[in-house]
């Protein structure tokens, strides 16, 4: 085999191996909101006018603009769902419900869309790697080497797609729009490139049409606009003066297209209004020192996760990080660390170093879901790192192969260095492969993620909510204590919470805690009255606690405790009035309780007053009398109890022993 070919092959195999079980996966996370709980991706064809002129979570929430920092607008990514769906979906158009119908996702879930969809992610990713090591080689051939294992070109890409702070873009299908928005911006600095080389004037067109691709799948492409140029500067073959123009006029063209179609989207280029919610706006009781200082702070994290991936989640929201400010020593540090970078770039620049270029990669592509610019909503995020990543590993091949191979002055064996880097590739695929077992569902993501996120609101309140889904499914004790701890600890977090706050009042409700229930339920509803949900529940609860007080006078008969079961049925029918099950009880304990049928007839004849036909209180009637030896009586309220439930074995047997006692 050509040693290309086995370049390439070692590529597909480290894009493979480690992410091959991604294929046994789920949904997760946020994958509802753009597929099966999306209404423009559930109407298929029909709906990808909707997909490419509104906002991408409109089709879950409604129509809102700015739902979260920003607004969303990522069509491409979600159009691939959709043609997902109408290709692979077979029958499901016919069973799936809009507006979020709860029926989705089982019925998505059981179908073969999730394989086919994780399969999808994998082979972007896939052409990504290619596109990477090819543009790197194309672009700097002087840092290849004569064993094509030790080329940095290869390292670095390798690197690239093993690291596992990459899991939540590929193992979530949702993270599709980060390897398509790095997909299209690399292809679109690939033929610049190939321009720059080439003088080819197709290659514009094609970088035009890349950049396209990268945006209309993700806002982030957009960084590209310096790192082509960038690139162009540092490579290997010097461009000539007009080549920066001639590659950036397609760039800025595709960019205004889509900032324009952008903003009739969502209504604007940025959020003009603050976000109120905490969970969407971690810096909103932040002092603009503070903001900037936890956003520092935020950058050594992503330094330690580069280096030390472990331990790995989903789940940076308030309070996991707190708000701090300048009197930490770790945002100083960042801040000296910060100097350093920029020192190195400046001294390298001139000399096109590739600690220079990486670094700045690095910076420009970082810069948009930095949060120093603006806030993107949360903290920080692993995907945040997905594109910049590239100038992290660039910088650790230059270090393993071109710094060890003249480690003290001294040459080295060539295959010292990639046996130096041999564990690291084995240590970041084992990792890579394990996180993936976690993004299985959203239960499984939740309940592992909380023990490192233990802090945040959000995963405390999912946690909780899985547990209760679990409970649902299977109603082990545990779960329930589990669902508690969580939600007990976002509410501590945060006592505003109404999400934690909904949960809760659902645990207590499958507790037969009603009164706490109730009490949070109702709580929700007055101090918002657009809050339906909380309003249906209180009542629903209200309802299953009468149930359940009626079920304990029972007991309480059984008990031989008749008093007790009389002050409880009265208090109710005070609380409810006379409805017909409280004044059917009411008759069985003054029969049942106090021997006294004839009380007990009162209520039931109240009963049939409101419900002449009502086969329980005939029967009771009938009951009554047979106690009272007034047998024609007696089989008159039978007979009729029978014409409306004619399968009770004990009716019938009843009658039968009323018509023997008559022939006596």
């Amino acid at each position: 085999m050509k040693a290309r070919n086995w370049r390439y092959l070692f590529i597909f195999i480290a894009v493979f191996l480690p992410n091959i079980n991604t294929l046994t996966l789920d949904y997760a996370l946020d994958d509802r909101l753009v597929i099966f709980e999306n209404n423009y991706t559930l109407q298929g064809w029909a709906g990808t006018k909707d997909i490419f002129t509104q906002d991408s979570f409109s089709g879950y929430f409604g129509h809102e603009k700015n739902l979260v920092a920003g607004g969303r607008y990522r069509p491409l990514a979600q159009f691939t769902f959709m043609v997902e769906y109408e290709l692979f979906g077979g029958d499901l158009k016919n069973q799936v419900g809009m507006d979020r119908d709860p029926r989705n996702e089982q019925l998505f879930t059981d179908s073969i869309l999730p394989t086919v969809s994780h399969f999808g992610n994998l082979v972007l990713y896939l052409l990504l790697a290619f596109l990477i090591y090819h543009t790197l080689k194309t672009a700097f051939p002087r840092w290849d080497h004569e064993k094509w294992y030790l080329s940095i070109h290869f390292v670095a890409t390798i690197l690239f797609v093993l690291h596992p702070l990459h899991v939540e873009a590929v193992a979530n299908i949702k993270g599709r729009d980060e390897i398509m928005t790095m997909l299209g911006a690399f292809f679109a600095l690939y033929t610049s490139i190939q321009f720059v080389i080439t003088r080819k004037k197709y290659y514009l067109l094609l970088s035009f049409l890349g950049i396209l691709f990268s945006l209309f799948s993700k806002e982030n492409g957009i960084t590209f606009l310096a790192v082509v140029p960038l690139v162009l500067y540092f490579m290997d073959s010097k461009p000539q003066k007009w080549d920066y123009f001639w590659t950036l006029i397609p760039l800025f063209i595709g960019s205004a297209i889509f900032l324009y179609v952008r903003y009739r989207a969502l209504g604007s280029m940025m959020a003009t209004e603050e976000v109120p919610q905490i969970l969407n706006n971690p810096f909103l009781h932040a002092t603009f020192g503070e903001r900037i200082a936890t956003v520092l702070y935020t950058w050594a994290i992503y330094l330690k996760l580069m280096i030390f991936p472990h331990p790995l989640t989903h789940d940076y929201y308030p309070h996991q990080i707190e708000i701090t400010n300048f009197s930490n020593p770790v945002v100083l540090l960042v801040l000296l660390g910060i100097v350093g970078l920029i020192y190195l770039i400046i001294k390298g620049f001139r000399k096109k170093t590739l600690i220079a270029l990486a670094i700045s990669y690095f910076i420009i592509t970082f810069s948009i879901t930095s949060n120093l610019l603006f806030s993107v909503g949360t903290f920080m995020n692993d995907r945040f790192l997905f594109i910049p990543l590239l100038g992290f590993t660039l910088i650790i091949s230059f270090f393993f192969i071109l710094i060890l191979k003249k480690m003290g002055g001294r040459k080295v064996p060539a295959a010292l260095p990639y046996i130096t880097l041999l564990p690291l590739f084995i240590l970041y695929g084992a990792k890579t492969f394990a996180r993936n077992f976690v993004w299985k569902n959203d239960i499984k993501l939740f309940t592992t993620d909380v023990l490192v996120s233990d802090n945040s609101i959000k995963c405390n309140t999912s946690a909780g909510g899985s547990y209760l889904k679990l409970y649902k499914e299977s109603p082990k004790e545990r779960y329930l204590k589990s669902a508690y701890t969580y939600l007990s600890k976002a509410l501590q977090l945060d006592p505003t919470s109404t999400n934690a706050q909904m949960l809760l009042a659902e645990y207590y409700f499958y507790k037969k805690e009603y009164a706490e229930s109730y009490q949070i339920y109702n709580q929700i509803a007055t101090s918002n009255p657009n809050h339906e949900l909380a309003a249906q529940n209180a009542q629903l609860v209200l309802q299953a606690w009468h149930g359940n007080r009626v079920e304990e006078t029972t007991k309480l008969l059984e008990e031989g405790k008749a008093v007790e079961a009389m002050q409880q049925i009265n208090q109710l029918i005070q609380e409810q009035g006379e409805q017909v099950n409280l004044l059917i009880q009411k008759g069985r304990v003054f029969g049942q309780g106090f021997n006294r049928t004839d009380s007990a007839r009162v209520y039931f004849r109240k009963v049939l007053a409101i419900d002449p036909n009502n086969a329980q209180t005939l029967e009771n009637m009938g009951v009554s009398f047979a106690i009272e030896n007034r047998l024609d009586s007696a089989l008159y309220y039978l007979e009729r109890a029978l014409e409306y439930n004619p399968n009770s074995e004990t009716l019938q047997q009843n009658i039968e022993m009323v018509k023997q006692n008559l022939k006596k």
